[in-house]
């Protein structure tokens, strides 16, 4: 599929020098404003972002905060993707899985309902090895009588699938095999989105990490076996430093600790930050708390990243603003932005050349 331009109606792609991407002289006029506040330190890199209302666009951005590369779509894009090494995967919509080349070619193309694939997909999507896994939006009908519900009503929960690169269904799980929404008191004003699972990542043995934003919980997965392996649940936490909500982009620092994104709570805590816990025979450490200011409080959507020792990538998307920090806290790097962005990540130079 190469040189197919799947959505894409515009893609630039600049020039690498000994400097990496230079600034881009001609940008479409509806690309996101982004205006740096504060450059403590010009990092190295770029930052990748997603605009999602139509017309969609994938771009980048230098540490002055110039435009650097993008692609252009035709429609609005769906929230998720995450770059690697020559290529990002993404969700044009709930039916279209692609992989595109940083140059534009289409390297893949999957659609819903075509051979194994045949759940609808959210929030994250992974590569495993040539394989690609993401979580799905799986309906059960039930009957909520006893909640005060209805006798046909329907509970909405998560589940992942593994897809090959031709669309064969390899693997796939599913919450309800290891929780019974029925023991849950609150499951008639919980059954719209029970769990929200919102991120899942490839943890270094092969298994997979999930989110669940509504437990409050990180759950590690067998890849083979679908059991779980361990939970780490904000709710049995007494240390109110030591809890986390809402959580998001669970990934894995270079350390090999666990990172995450804590959302704070409007209700409990105002606060934002990056936590990061190891794992030793079911007994979780945390092992660093960064706590942002009150001011990018974000209590939904956000993402952190390590990208290299000592700097952290924060999206604080509620407050439409882009952040570097130390592992002290302290902002090195901080960017406005005109729209909010789901995920920032850092793209290293060696990626573009």
């Amino acid at each position: 599929m190469k040189n197919e331009v799947l959505v894409f109606i515009a893609i630039i792609f600049c020039g690498c020098g000994s400097r990496g991407l230079s600034p881009l002289k001609e940008i479409p006029l509806n690309l996101p404003k982004i205006e740096v506040l504060v450059n403590k330190e010009n990092f190295r890199g770029y930052i990748l972002l997603r605009k999602i209302d139509s017309p969609g666009i994938m771009f980048m951005v230098n540490s002055l905060g110039e435009v650097v590369w993008y692609q252009k779509a035709d429609t609005a894009l769906n929230r998720v993707f995450k770059p690697y090494a020559k290529s990002y995967v993404a969700l044009n919509s709930k039916s279209d899985l692609i992989e595109i080349s940083y140059e534009g070619d289409t390297i893949n193309h999957l659609k819903f309902g075509m051979g194994g694939y045949d759940k609808l997909l959210h929030h994250d999507l992974i590569k495993d090895g040539d394989d690609y896994v993401a979580l799905t939006h799986e309906i059960l009908p039930i009957n909520l009588t006893a909640f005060g519900g209805l006798d046909q009503d329907t509970i909405k929960h998560d589940g992942i699938i593994k897809l090959s690169a031709d669309g064969k269904k390899i693997w796939s799980w599913n919450l309800l095999d290891h929780l019974d929404p029925l023991n849950n008191p609150n499951i008639l004003k919980d059954r719209i989105d029970w769990g929200h699972a919102n991120a899942i990542e490839l943890d270094i043995d092969g298994n997979y990490l999930i989110s669940f934003r509504k437990f409050n919980e990180i759950w590690k997965i067998d890849r083979e076996t679908g059991s779980v392996l361990w939970k780490y649940s904000s709710i049995s936490i007494e240390d109110e430093n030591n809890r986390f909500y809402g959580q998001h982009s669970i990934n894995l620092a270079p350390s090999g600790d666990y990172l995450l994104f804590d959302n704070g709570d409007r209700k409990y805590r105002k606060t934002s930050r990056a936590l990061a816990f190891k794992v030793n025979n079911n007994s979780f450490l945390n092992t660093l708390i960064i706590e942002l200011p009150d001011s990018l409080f974000s209590w939904k959507m956000g993402s952190v990243y390590q990208f290299r020792e000592g700097r952290y990538l924060f999206s604080s998307s509620m407050r439409k603003k882009i952040v570097i920090t130390d592992d002290l806290g302290n902002i090195l790097w901080m960017a406005q932005s005109s729209e909010e962005f789901y995920r920032a990540y850092h793209i290293d130079e060696s990626m573009m050349h």
